[in-house]
């Protein structure tokens, strides 16, 4: 396979951690399926498979040894605690404060954000070594030293996670306008408005490949911007896979569609998975796991993990189940990865999966709650909660 350079960052983090283009108004879509797998799984579950690195959501690919883990709870959080990772300092946002968290010694401050009754903080960004904070009403803040500073206050309402790139911010209003923040004059200029389709409000990640960012503004709407210039592109991508596909409607993604082998693969939360090409019209595979996904791993090598309500499941490039596990567990939340073991969170806590050996493993015994999101930097793994923020190291 030809292997495509892409780019991923995830936005809880950005920064501080073959061209699709638009389809032409005269465009008709063909339905042509080259490949399509009906859901069932194969004899391969005894396989032992090496899924490779894995890039999608995110890269996360500490080398730390399994057998000598130790994970330690950082500071109490909640459901709209905003996480950024610097060299030094861990930030947390909590209520109407934030966190400093020096990583090398026991210098930790709280900051009082001053912010109005009905605003709160809706991302953090390291742009020019500086930390940045937007709140959802834009105001633009300055964190130096243990001061904030406003920037800006463009006293637009925004609800979800901006896209940074190139000294550029690009928000959304409730009122589904598009707005370019400059951050190096502190400027801002209405760029366009969005057409959305239904759907409910996701914090996805943004993919990239050489020509264009991919970003959901719902689980429904799929929005594609020029990186030279930024400007939004209309795209019909889900629109025309939503007339090709034979499984149904894809209609509420679990996250922004990401690209490989100039593919789009889209995961649909009812179980439904194609593999498109937009500027073809060839959907690759596609395949309806008849069960709800919760959460994916995708590897370089082209593996998709997927977990279910009652599995956990590894497709190949091609779209066939060639290994799955049972985990009965009643609450599962989350999988990650540390190199090529996979690990299952869960209200129960954290457990590392053995394949081979269709067993389980008690990593950590907590209750973690919803809204998993997971970091890596520096040889560690971070993880938070709607209660708190824990590290994984050796």
């Amino acid at each position: 396979m030809k292997k495509i350079k892409h780019l991923i960052f995830l936005i809880a983090l950005s920064s501080c951690g073959q061209y699709l283009g638009s389809v032409d108004p005269d465009y008709t879509p063909i339905n042509e399926v080259t490949e399509i797998f009906a859901n069932h799984k194969n004899n391969f579950n005894d396989l032992e498979v090496d899924i490779g690195n894995i890039i999608f959501p995110q890269s996360i690919n500490p080398f730390l040894d399994i057998n000598e883990l130790n994970i330690e709870k950082i500071i109490n959080t909640n459901k709209d605690s905003v996480i950024c990772l610097t060299n030094d300092k861990i930030i947390v946002s909590k209520d109407k404060f934030i966190y400093l968290i020096h990583k090398n010694s026991q210098n930790n401050f709280e900051i009082n954000l001053n912010l109005d009754k009905d605003e709160k903080l809706l991302h953090i960004f390291d742009y020019k070594n500086n930390i940045h904070i937007l709140t959802n009403k834009s105001r633009l803040l300055l964190l130096e030293n243990q001061n904030i500073i406003e920037l800006a206050n463009f006293d637009i309402f925004t609800n979800t996670i901006p896209i940074i790139l190139d000294g550029k911010l690009i928000i959304f209003s409730v009122f589904e306008e598009i707005f370019e923040i400059n951050l190096q004059k502190n400027s801002i200029s209405k760029k366009d408005i969005i057409n959305s389709n239904s759907g409910i409000s996701i914090k996805s990640n943004i993919f990239e490949d050489e020509a264009n960012l991919y970003y959901l503004f719902n689980s429904g709407t799929l929005l594609t911007f020029n990186k030279e210039n930024f400007e939004f592109t209309e795209n019909y991508i889900l629109q025309d896979l939503n007339i090709l596909t034979s499984l149904g409607l894809f209609k509420e993604l679990v996250d922004t569609p990401f690209k490989y082998n100039n593919y789009l693969y889209f995961l649909d939360k009812s179980g439904k998975i194609a593999s498109y090409n937009p500027l073809s019209s060839e959907i690759f595979w596609e395949v309806d796991l008849n069960n709800n996904i919760l959460n994916y791993l995708f590897s370089n090598s082209g593996y998709l993990t997927i977990l279910t309500l009652d599995e956990i499941l590894i497709l190949s490039n091609e779209g066939k189940i060639i290994n799955s596990y049972a985990h009965n567990i009643d609450t599962p939340l989350f999988i990650f990865n540390i190199q090529k073991n996979i690990f299952l969170i869960s209200k129960e806590g954290i457990k590392y999966i053995n394949f081979k050996k269709k067993s389980e493993d008690i990593f950590y015994e907590t209750k973690f709650t919803t809204n998993i999101e997971i970091y890596s930097q520096d040889q560690n793994i971070y993880i938070k909660d709607n209660k708190n923020l824990f590290k994984i190291s050796e």
